[in-house]
């Protein structure tokens, strides 16, 4: 999609990847407060692509890294740190997009 407007349809996911990735695109992942133990600790989101976990973002909140941004993409281990969320949340939906085509991540 461009906003609201469907630019093309796919009948495979990777086919659609395949597209995003091709226009230096990603997907948009599905974002909720990750949850350890019953409890959702703060700053610490996980994300999703059709109902399976695909990456997390989470801020560290003590150290000499205070303040900055982790994340990390569950299949192929891509991750980084960053200083923004926006940032985090670009990080993970862009590496996710390019392991599903099985593009190297790190080439952008």
């Amino acid at each position: 999609m461009d906003g609201s407007t469907v630019v093309r349809t796919f009948e495979k996911k990777e086919d659609a990847f395949h597209f995003l990735v091709d226009r230096g695109a990603r997907v948009w992942l599905e974002w909720s407060r990750t949850v350890i133990g019953g409890k959702a600790p703060p700053s610490d989101f996980a994300a999703s692509f059709m109902q399976d976990t695909v990456g997390r973002i989470l801020k560290t909140l003590h150290g000499k890294e205070a303040g900055t941004w982790f994340w990390t993409c569950h299949e192929g281990g891509a991750n980084g740190k960053v200083s923004t969320k926006e940032e985090a949340v670009f990080g993970v939906e862009r590496a996710y997009t390019r392991r599903v085509v099985k593009a190297d991540w790190r080439a952008i």
